[in-house]
């Protein structure tokens, strides 16, 4: 059940002068989490030699005076590139740059993302729920979270669509229209940032503006109206101003590349079908049940010996927070006991499953399973705003949810940077179904999160090797990748070179060497240079423009079915290898990276 009114509802300030020196306790603990988070996930990179590459690459350039999508190809939007490149021109060319970037989004969507779980459930809640986003949504090392992500596009638009829907919230709060401009504008700048977040925005923005009450259906048309406008105007000005160095023509085949969509049904993450969906939310409801089921019984053996000591003198809070750290023990002991059972006799365990060992111990690790239930959740209540004054917010995360993650027919892919506001309304409904059993459900997400949080900071610590460089540091968890980088950026620089191709990725390379590579391309995946008249052109203009230096990465496209760069670029290939000498091969006698001079 929804109440009419829920725990710590935000007061007027103006009536209570002592309130703006109150301090949010657990507020507190969330940035004491956020700090050791971001302080152990510093300068960490799980995959460097893929698209982070390219992200810092593209806004490097921007600052040589080339213009994206004319002289840079990429398929997202511009906002993030342009704004990166500002900052790399204030505090100068270091990839330290864009880790302040990336910590200071998560830091950004931290505090939105508490707030709004603050104005649906009470504040130990609303922490708990935070601290789920930073650990499996916001920090972490790979590129499907917010600091050095696949495209620092979602990252942006994850955040202003965060503050979008705050500015929902407050419009249905106060009737204040400059919030209304101000989620428009949101939308529209979210949209500018990655192109689905903004039209899930501003698709569940009309929702909740619409779910306001207002006098007539004039105003309401009126008021959606405008919202469309700022919006489309937010996203089309900067555009405009773009097309006429790129053209329209390179802007509409970049931002929605039709004719590229059959090729990258190629790569099995993005093939979607109601099957693999069904199966998603199987598979993960699954593993959410049988995690619960191994995470429950130290919950309740805990609960159970505390009741037989009769401790009453000592006060609720404490005996609850003796409890939780006497289940984590026991969870523990039982993970420790899990640990030595598969690595005694299932030595093939994390190849059968797909998961290590400790995986088993994270119940909230993937929650694509409770979209089906969330909308169950909804049809079966349908909140009414006279029942309950934040049906618009609730509304506005569901259409958002929805239709953020329909791209994937609505299970959570690329989990980070989609998974946010399924997470939030996931404690938001357990919270009011739960009000029966809420201190025991409370106890037991925060024995998962205490795990969960013990896990990412000993996976962190895991990344020992340094990549060194005039722009910056990196850390990764393999010794031979670390040499190859070094190796590789040492010649590099020794060389004296300005112009290097690399290929088909680890554009980071060029960043961390001071150097610019000649392409238009900067990543080189079967989508790229889907035929033999493109491979052609390419070369053409390599032919033009040639590169003083090729960095030639050896890896396989797995996702793709290929082996090999070789087996969906031939003629690249054979250009490089029959046209080119072959002058280091890092790590020795492995072959990870080659480089080759004419």
């Amino acid at each position: 059940m929804i109440p009419s009114s829920i725990p710590n509802q935000p007061t007027d300030n103006k009536h209570r002068p002592h309130a703006l020196l109150k301090i949010d306790l657990w507020l507190v603990a969330v940035l004491i989490c956020y700090v050791i988070f971001a302080s152990t996930n510093w300068g960490k990179l799980e995959t460097p030699n893929i698209d982070i590459g390219r992200e810092v690459e593209i806004s490097a350039r921007l600052l040589t005076g080339q213009v994206l999508y004319r002289d840079i190809a990429t398929y997202y939007a511009p906002l993030a590139y342009y704004v990166n490149a500002l900052a790399l021109l204030v505090f100068g060319q270091k990839l330290e740059v864009f880790y302040v970037i990336g910590l200071g989004l998560a830091l950004a969507a931290t505090l939105l993302f508490y707030r709004l779980a603050k104005r649906l459930i009470c504040p130990s809640w609303a922490a708990m729920c935070t601290i789920c986003m930073l650990i499996y949504c916001a920090i972490g090392p790979d590129i499907f979270h917010f600091v050095v992500p696949y495209s620092y596009g979602a990252s942006y638009a994850m955040v202003l669509s965060l503050v979008a829907i705050t500015s929902v919230d407050f419009y249905t709060n106060t009737g204040r229209p400059r919030w209304l401009v101000a989620g428009a504008i949101a939308s529209g700048l979210a949209g500018l940032a990655k192109q689905e977040y903004g039209v899930a925005m501003l698709f569940s923005v009309l929702v909740g503006v619409n779910l306001f009450l207002v006098p007539n259906l004039q105003t309401r048309i009126r008021n959606s109206i405008l919202v469309i406008f700022l919006a489309f105007a937010t996203a089309f000005i900067p555009l405009a101003l773009l097309a006429q160095q790129a053209s329209w023509e390179k802007l509409s085949l970049s931002l929605f590349p039709a004719s590229q969509l059959g090729l990258m049904n190629q790569n099995s993450a993005f093939q979607v079908s109601p099957l693999k969906t069904i199966l998603t939310w199987w598979d993960s409801f699954r593993f959410f049940f049988i995690s619960t089921l191994l995470i429950t019984p130290s919950i309740i053996a805990s609960h159970w010996l505390f009741k037989q000591t009769k401790l009453r003198s000592i006060p609720q809070r404490l005996l609850t927070g003796a409890e939780v750290i006497t289940g984590f023990v026991l969870t523990t002991i039982c993970f420790l006991g899990f640990f030595f059972i598969v690595k005694k006799f299932f030595p093939n365990f994390t190849q059968d499953v797909g998961l290590l060992p400790a995986d088993v111990f994270q119940p909230l690790r993937e929650m694509s399973w409770f979209i089906p239930f969330m909308v169950g959740w909804f049809a079966l209540y349908r909140p009414k705003f006279r029942q309950y004054k934040h049906t618009p917010l609730l509304w506005t995360l569901l259409a958002f949810s929805l239709l953020l993650n329909s791209r994937w027919l609505f299970y959570i892919n690329f989990y980070g940077l989609f998974a946010p506001p399924v997470v939030l309304l996931f404690f938001v409904i357990l919270y009011h179904l739960t009000q029966p059993i809420r201190r025991f459900v409370w106890c037991y997400l925060l024995i998962c999160l205490l795990f969960a949080g013990s896990i990412k900071v000993g996976r962190l610590t895991e990344y020992q090797y340094t990549v060194n460089s005039s722009h910056g540091s990196i850390y990764t968890r393999s010794l031979e990748l670390a040499r190859a980088f070094e190796q590789t950026i040492k010649v590099i620089n020794v060389s004296k070179v300005t112009s290097v191709l690399v290929l088909p990725e680890g554009n980071i390379l060029n960043f961390l060497s001071g150097t610019h590579s000649p392409s238009r391309e900067l990543t080189f995946l079967p989508l790229t240079l889907p035929t033999t008249v493109d491979e052609q052109n390419f070369l053409s203009q390599m032919q033009a423009n040639p590169p003083e230096l090729i960095v030639y990465v050896d890896r396989s496209f797995p996702q793709w079915g290929y082996q090999k760069y070789s087996e969906f670029n031939p003629l690249v290939d054979q250009w490089i290898t029959a046209q080119h000498r072959l002058i280091h091969v890092f790590p020795k006698d492995e072959g990870a990276i080659n480089i080759y001079k004419s």
